[in-house]
């Protein structure tokens, strides 16, 4: 049996490795390998996760989630929503990308990346790919539905919308970074159509329906697996989609199909079992000796983005790093801010995304191109982020 911390590096050095392949697979594997060499009883730990009310309703909800996303596309209600937004090239080279990454459907970026083709063909492929790289992660940054806030959330032990909330002024900064380096020297067109917005908002009341219904939930009834209320709010959300996509319930199961809906539960149940044996195995009370500071854990969780091409991952990494030397389980939501926006700038960068990947590929450039032009946001994003962070240090 070796000690505890380095079985841990170990581990973690494989699921580094085989991060391209599906992600749930290696990480409940990297566990039972992780629980093999530090001793921890693996039935012992499938059973306190399989147990935890909480957890088996976040994998229910990893369930949803992909099934309303797969309507919301195949239905046409979110293409619509776009076309009757009728917005500047400009803004629709931002906005599009974003809302569109509101939806948790695999390769997702092939779905903005012909639109934004459509938008503006004259333009540079590389400034093309960034632009949908960049903003197809935004508005995602602070969406209640989004599966690793979600995970934050239950790590943290912080209200999902307070992290929201404390996200958001991020969100507007990189926003803004992006259009000055990315959007801004593009020459724009005059807008032509009909503009429908009573029509754009109705189909996007199915995405908004489900976070308000939860946010309402938690605040008006103290129950003890919060988590339902968003469950609730999925299954009315997937009718309603349903019911303005003038889509039949049996169209579901052919959906759930497509969108390989199996892998989002799995990579909810593998971070919880992985999380569980790195508990019981003790390497949280060997990892607390080295006392990590919080500025190195953002380096950290920089790498960990960039190096498995997840975000999910890195969470389930640093998140019971920080803890580890702490008494209380609730994270300080700076720190969860600093450290969360770290690991999503490592993650865009990559060519381990899928979605760098396939925008590099549907554009036909060279990732070493796009580097050139989408790192411009991210290393202004996280020099600020790091310069924030020592500026608040001193005070």
């Amino acid at each position: 049996m070796l000690p505890a911390w380095l079985s841990f590096v170990i581990v973690i050095g494989l699921v580094m490795i085989l991060s391209k392949y599906e992600l749930g697979i290696v990480l409940t594997l990297g566990a039972f390998g992780f629980a093999l060499l530090a001793g921890v009883n693996i039935l012992q730990s499938l059973i306190n996760v399989l147990t935890n009310p909480s957890i088996l309703t976040l994998i229910i909800i990893m369930i949803f989630i992909p099934i309303l996303g797969g309507i919301m596309e195949e239905s046409g209600l979110m293409m619509e929503m776009i076309q009757k937004m009728r917005i500047s090239k400009k803004s629709s080279l931002m906005m599009i990308p974003a809302l569109f990454g509101l939806l948790p459907v695999p390769g997702g970026a092939l779905m903005s990346a012909p639109i934004v083709q459509q938008i503006d063909s004259e333009e540079d492929a590389t400034k093309k790919v960034s632009i949908n790289v960049w903003y197809r992660h935004m508005l995602i940054m602070v969406y209640p539905l989004s599966s690793s806030l979600i995970i934050s959330s239950f790590l943290t032990d912080i209200n999902l919308y307070i992290l929201v909330l404390g996200l958001f002024p991020g969100l507007i900064v990189m926003w803004l970074i992006g259009y000055i380096t990315l959007v801004k020297n593009i020459s724009p067109f005059t807008e032509q159509g009909e503009r429908d917005l009573k029509r754009a908002f109705h189909n996007l009341v199915p995405i908004l329906i489900a976070p308000i219904l939860d946010f309402v939930g938690r605040i008006f009834f103290n129950f003890s697996v919060p988590e339902l209320f968003l469950l609730i709010g999925l299954v009315f959300s997937i009718w309603l989609a349903l019911r303005f996509g003038k889509m039949n319930f049996s169209s579901v199961k052919t959906i759930s199909k497509k969108m390989k809906i199996w892998r989002f539960p799995l990579i909810i149940f593998s971070m919880f079992i992985f999380l569980e044996v790195f508990v019981l195995s003790g390497a949280p009370e060997e990892i607390a000796v080295l006392d990590l500071s919080v500025f190195l854990l953002i380096l950290i969780g920089f790498f960990l983005g960039f190096a498995t091409g997840r975000i999910q991952l890195p969470i389930s990494i640093v998140i019971p790093i920080y803890l580890a030397p702490i008494t209380v389980l609730t994270m300080s939501l700076i720190d969860f801010i600093f450290i969360y926006t770290s690991i999503s700038l490592g993650y865009l960068i990559t060519p381990l995304h899928p979605c760098v990947a396939y925008s590099t590929e549907y554009f036909e450039t060279d990732f070493m191109k796009v580097v050139k032009v989408l790192g411009k946001p991210i290393f202004i994003s996280f020099m600020l982020l790091l310069g924030l962070y020592g500026l608040l240090s001193l005070i």
